[in-house]
């Protein structure tokens, strides 16, 4: 989709097949065989594309900003490290994946954009690699931040998509709206306006949870915090935008 063309970089790729294996008994019987093999998924610059795109936006539009891509496989929804992704290069196999994330992890080096090599997994004929995007924020605390912070970092992602479509179509585009806090086991997410306390979340579990909320919502000045650090603050991405490897053709 041309609107999203800096998300739509990693593109589906084409599927292929193997042919049925056929044994040979005293009444003959069709037994399709759905083998793992490793198999071209992409090629290189086909997916760094979409990090030097992030990493060409001006500073001021990224700052304290990242991109994030996360991969699973399907349709078993297994770890990305599952897949086997790897970079099959001169010099070896380089892995793709990070084992405690399913965050692929592509090295940028222009080295590896001259030789182009290819993107390689263990697939079988029905399988292929899902992708979803995120764009993490590095807050300048680990356990809070003000309403002010959070409306300047959601114009900072409108200001991005901008910077990729140009003013006329980021305008018909939806905005950035949302923040996705991922708050800590056995922590609590407060909003505080004039020392008035607003319970947000109140996390007893041993997992980290999420809470989505729109900061323009709130009053201005108010001061979102939690009681431990945050797991982790995302800003939500307009249209959800995702990719998929399968093997190529």
């Amino acid at each position: 989709m041309r609107r999203l063309s800096f998300f739509s970089l990693l593109m589906t790729c084409c599927g292929a097949y193997f042919s049925p294996t056929y044994a040979q008994t005293s009444q003959p019987e069709n037994i399709e065989v759905h083998a793992t093999r490793t198999v071209q998924v992409q090629t290189y610059r086909a997916v760094a594309r979409v990090f030097n795109r992030f990493n060409a936006f001006p500073e001021q539009d990224r700052a304290n900003l990242s991109l994030h891509v996360l991969g699973r496989l399907q349709p078993e929804d297994a770890p990305l490290k599952a897949s086997g992704l790897h970079l099959q290069t001169q010099n070896g196999p380089i892995p793709l994946f990070n084992a405690d994330n399913d965050e692929l992890t592509v090295p940028l080096t222009k080295a590896l954009w001259a030789e182009n090599p290819p993107l390689m997994a263990n697939l079988t004929s029905d399988e292929f690699i899902g992708f979803t995007f995120q764009i993490a924020v590095a807050t300048p605390q680990p356990n809070q931040f003000t309403d002010a912070e959070a409306r300047h970092w959601l114009k900072q992602l409108n200001n991005c998509m901008e910077d990729v479509v140009g003013v006329i179509v980021a305008f018909m585009l939806p905005d950035a709206h949302r923040l996705i806090v991922s708050v800590a086991p056995h922590s609590r997410l407060e909003a505080v306006k004039n020392d008035q306390s607003q319970l947000l979340l109140d996390n007893q579990s041993d997992t980290p949870q999420t809470f989505v909320f729109r900061p323009q919502d709130y009053p201005r000045d108010t001061l979102f915090r939690s009681t431990k650090a945050f797991n982790q603050v995302l800003i939500k991405i307009p249209l959800d935008p995702h990719a998929r490897m399968k093997r190529k053709a």
